[in-house]
């Protein structure tokens, strides 16, 4: 196959309708960065609402395709996927990367089917929500695809416990991260107050993650209510959209700590609100590799995670933040109370967290290394 043809890529996902976050974002990330080298790219959606961002996906030199399926192993689901085979035959697609479940199961099938020569499939987080029906599909696809890209050491573990696939298929390539084109400037960048709940001797906790159970924010308010006694000028910044059935405004309110937490829901402007964070956190139960944790990084802001997933692939304990155990209150409350008492171990650990994003985890990094990896069939 002429090297040329091998330049059409097709990435498959189930929803693309915030491209500021999660899956999404590194999505079309990845897709703007392969557009610059040279790469045709289409970014396909099976959403029904037909929400994805079109114009800046299109502005951004990628086109889209919207396939809406409800269930893909519908009569329905089947029709569309005979559709989308034919879309990939076409479109002459020869690669394609599928995202979440029903990408990962719909698409390698019809794409061998159109046939598309490469199939990669992804694993982004650490299966938290997989029963049986899930891990068993997944075995039986997994023979139609080249490759299985996993976001974190922890995942890769995962993947090859519960799906028993061979260990030269799965390839760690971590998310990437935009950083600052120049030496992060950590002591000058905590001084931005841009909200009127916020006053300028207050020690700001951010966090940054949709208001879902996963996402442990339950523990975090327990661990502020434990806090504000002794630092009552700290302020909670929560981050994201409410998609949780807890309600969590109402556990801030019996707790009786509703003018210490700031509730700003979903934001396109994380990396400014960012720059107003003393310290970031993310109290997560379980996670593949968090994007919010390496925009923490990227402005140079101290860390405190639960030690999940991959979290401890970003979070270097007592070097660039500090990990702890899932649902202990006791031990979130005693990292932040830490921290709120060594500022200047909050600038040590936020200068570091940003020098091994540089190092490690740089967007153009994770691009390089899927080119690297398609590259590698042209070959």
């Amino acid at each position: 196959m002429a090297a040329d043809n091998l330049l059409n890529i097709a990435l498959l996902t189930d929803c693309l309708n915030n491209l500021q976050a999660g899956a999404e974002k590194q999505i079309f990330e990845l897709s703007r960065g392969l557009v610059k080298q040279g790469f045709k790219v289409t970014i396909i959606s099976l959403e029904c609402g037909g929400s994805a961002p079109k114009d800046i996906i299109e502005k951004a030199g990628c086109k889209l395709e919207i396939f809406p399926v409800k269930k893909i192993y519908s009569p329905a689901g089947i029709l569309k996927g005979i559709k989308f085979k034919e879309y990939l035959q076409k479109e002459k697609i020869n690669i394609l990367l599928t995202y979440h479940f029903s990408s990962d199961i719909w698409g390698p099938f019809f794409a061998r089917m159109a046939g598309v020569k490469i199939v990669i499939s992804n694993r982004r987080d650490m299966g938290f929500w997989r029963g049986p029906h899930h891990i068993m599909a997944y075995m039986l696809i997994n023979h139609w695809v080249d490759k299985i890209i996993v976001v974190a050491n922890s995942v890769k573990k995962m993947v090859f416990d519960s799906e028993h696939v061979a260990e030269d298929k799965i390839m760690v390539i971590h998310n990437g991260v935009e950083l600052p084109q120049d030496d992060i400037d950590v002591q000058g960048i905590n001084d931005l107050k841009c909200l009127p709940e916020v006053n300028s001797s207050d020690i700001i906790i951010m966090h940054v993650a949709n208001l879902k159970p996963i996402k442990g924010h339950t523990y975090l308010i327990s661990a502020l209510a434990k806090i504000v006694p002794v630092q009552p000028n700290v302020k909670l910044i929560l981050v994201g959209e409410d998609r949780t059935d807890i309600n969590i405004h109402k556990q801030v309110i019996d707790l009786g700590i509703e003018e210490h937490v700031i509730f700003l829901g979903r934001r396109d402007n994380v990396s400014a609100l960012l720059r107003m964070a003393d310290i970031c956190v993310m109290p997560s139960l379980s996670e593949g590799m968090s994007n919010a944790i390496l925009e923490y990084m990227a402005a140079g802001k101290p860390v405190i995670a639960t030690d999940v997933g991959g979290n401890s692939e970003l979070v270097e304990h007592n070097k660039t933040g500090l990990l702890i155990e899932k649902e202990n209150i006791t031990q979130l409350k005693d990292a932040i109370l830490f921290l709120i008492n060594h500022p200047d171990k909050r600038i040590e650990m936020g200068k570091a967290g940003y020098l091994k994003a540089l190092r490690e985890f740089s967007m153009q990094k994770m691009i390089s290394k899927y080119i690297d990896l398609f590259n590698s069939y042209i070959s």
